[in-house]
């Protein structure tokens, strides 16, 4: 196992952690960051779409199981989420890269999750991107950046 690996597992383990127990206390209504979106499209940059969609998967059931969200759920969420973030490696510029690929997956992430979790309910398309979607994927961009720039030296000393 590589020391990549070995310092990603760590970012894992201490996202899960935080998401489930710290992240309730910083919310503001019923939006909040996702600590797990964070680190995978991090991994997934890095690692490709195979990987991606892999940690998506682990790191999502692992949330699924030690929450009370449909089981299942948030695996499928980030499975897509982390496929297309790694997916997205190399088709922006060095500097941007980061952010812009956690915007987009991060849409797709919540969208895809708030559409499924929503079902039955009356929303519309646009109400739900509008309340659920935008405001979650940019508390995570602004906190994301801000992580992102505080742990990128030591995932890159590897």
């Amino acid at each position: 196992m590589s020391n990549l690996n070995v310092r990603y597992g760590l970012l894992f383990f201490a996202a899960i952690v935080f998401q489930l127990t710290l992240v309730k206390y910083i919310q503001v209504y019923n939006w909040g960051p996702d600590l797990i979106l964070i680190v995978l499209v991090s991994f997934s940059l890095r690692k490709g779409p195979n990987a991606g969609m892999t940690a998506g998967f682990v790191t999502g059931l692992l949330q699924d199981l030690l929450s009370t969200h449909f089981l299942g759920l948030t695996a499928l969420s980030k499975t897509i989420a982390g496929f297309l973030a790694g997916s997205l490696a190399g088709k922006f510029s060095r500097k941007t890269e980061f952010f812009l690929t956690l915007v987009i997956a991060g849409l797709v992430h919540d969208f895809c999750y708030f559409l499924i979790y929503t079902v039955g309910e009356n929303f519309s398309l646009q109400s739900l991107f509008i309340l659920y979607t935008i405001p979650n994927v940019l508390y995570t961009v602004l906190l994301g950046g801000f992580l992102h720039y505080l742990t990128a030296a030591w995932v890159e000393e590897s």
